[in-house]
């Protein structure tokens, strides 16, 4: 004789209205574990919820993005323009007005580039967040992938890989939203 309870679990998971069907019928676009997201937040997780702001597309968090590639061409045109001050300084003072000078610059551009360093990641994450939960954006980036990529960029290779980062960044967000 067949066990009922064993006969009712295959009849249930058969006909799909028993817990075996209920259990097993997770939307594929909820998270991990089955439990789907907060509806304010897109199709991911928020791992930093409120302790960043909330932006929307027209903010200005992307000018965040743009400073570090402006930070690099600044810097490399000061640093050809210092070597070649230097060059004529050496001639006429013996070099210490460009060494006085390099000393107040170098703080100067290092105070810029800390801050920008801190601002980096946390501005690609805001405003990455802010085209995910727009739903008229054309382009959904990843908040956690795109700020983890510019924490990394920042962390292990200053602005080696942030300057590209930053470049491919405004460009899919100038072709999804018009800005910058």
């Amino acid at each position: 004789m067949d066990d009922p309870s064993t006969s009712a679990d295959a009849d249930a998971g058969a006909d799909g209205t028993g817990p075996e069907a209920d259990a097993s019928s997770v939307e594929p676009d909820a998270g991990a574990g089955g439990v789907e997201p907060a509806a304010d937040t897109g199709d991911y997780e928020d791992p930093v919820g409120d302790l960043l702001p909330y932006a929307s597309v027209d903010s200005n968090w992307w000018y965040w993005i743009a400073a570090p590639l402006v930070f690099f061409v600044l810097s490399a045109v000061g640093g050809v323009l210092f070597f070649v001050g230097f060059l004529f300084d050496v001639f006429l003072t013996g070099g210490l007005l460009t060494v006085g000078l390099a000393v107040v610059a170098g703080g100067v551009a290092a105070l810029v580039g800390l801050v920008l360093s801190v601002m980096f990641p946390v501005a690609v994450y805001v405003d990455a967040r802010a085209l995910s939960d727009d739903p008229a954006s054309p382009w959904s980036p990843d908040p956690l992938l795109y700020g983890l990529v510019a924490l990394a960029g920042v962390v292990l290779t200053a602005f080696t890989v942030s300057v590209p980062l930053a470049i491919y960044y405004l460009y899919r967000r100038h072709v999804a939203v018009g800005t910058p």
